[in-house]
């Protein structure tokens, strides 16, 4: 009975310390151009697979690692980066511009980026709430975003990678970071379409086509023999594997 009871505990605290992984499949659409993007995602860990005309890259970003990591297959090599590395020569480079530029204007720097809700709409299968945005009052894109999804891993990961961020830097984030921080509380982006700002800019449009609890028991970046290292030189690199 006792080794019952230890075998039903073992398992059950197994189960519950189970992380679950969920798998996203993107169709990104340039012009007509069509690339898929692959997601798999657990609570700390997102893996990005960009199956492209110009070449296969895969992106793994481990926040408790403290590292992300970079696969080229185009040019057969690797990068190895420290995010917390990165982070620091992100403050570092916009001490320097404020040294040399003196105290910035946030109203010259930080780009206005307002929200106009359109209405309601059915995408693939979700329910998605309809939005415009606007950015220094010029249309910039299109956003579908579905509350029935608000829980996804994905809205859970961006919101840890985001408080990594000192504020200084977070205040200074791009317009799609700024967007994704908006929708990340309201739910999951199922189609954005990103207008072009002039002529010689494409129209992307991006759409989510399969978002599933992944048969994965765990993440993994595997390093093909023979590729290059092109990691800066105080960068850990990670173990090859064949």
């Amino acid at each position: 009975m006792k080794k019952f009871l230890f075998v039903l505990m073992f398992f059950v605290c197994s189960s519950l310390s189970a992380v679950d992984i969920w798998e996203t499949r993107e169709e990104i659409d340039v012009n007509g151009t069509l690339a898929e993007k692959s997601m798999f995602i657990s609570d700390s860990m997102m893996k990005v697979v960009n199956a492209s005309p110009n070449g296969d890259t895969e992106t793994l970003i481990d926040l408790a690692a403290d590292k992300i990591t970079i696969i080229n297959h185009k040019y057969k090599s690797f990068q190895t980066i420290k995010l917390s590395k990165y982070i620091e020569f992100a403050q570092q480079l916009f001490a320097e511009i404020k040294e040399k530029t003196g105290k910035f204007d946030p109203d010259k720097v930080i780009p206005k980026v307002t929200f106009e809700k359109q209405g309601n709409e059915v995408i693939e299968k979700w329910n998605c709430e309809v939005w415009n945005v606007v950015v220094d009052g010029k249309p910039y894109s299109k956003v579908w975003v579905s509350p029935e999804l608000k829980n996804q891993q994905v809205v859970e990961f961006k919101k840890k990678f985001a408080a990594t961020l000192p504020e200084n830097l977070s205040k200074y984030r791009t317009v799609d970071a700024q967007i994704d921080d908006k929708f990340v509380e309201i739910g999951t982006i199922v189609r954005s379409v990103k207008l072009a700002q002039n002529p010689k800019m494409p129209v992307v449009k991006i759409t989510v086509k399969k978002m599933v609890k992944s048969n994965l028991k765990k993440i993994d970046l595997v390093i093909p023999a023979g590729y290059a290292d092109k990691s800066a030189p105080d960068m850990t690199n990670p173990q090859t594997k064949q």
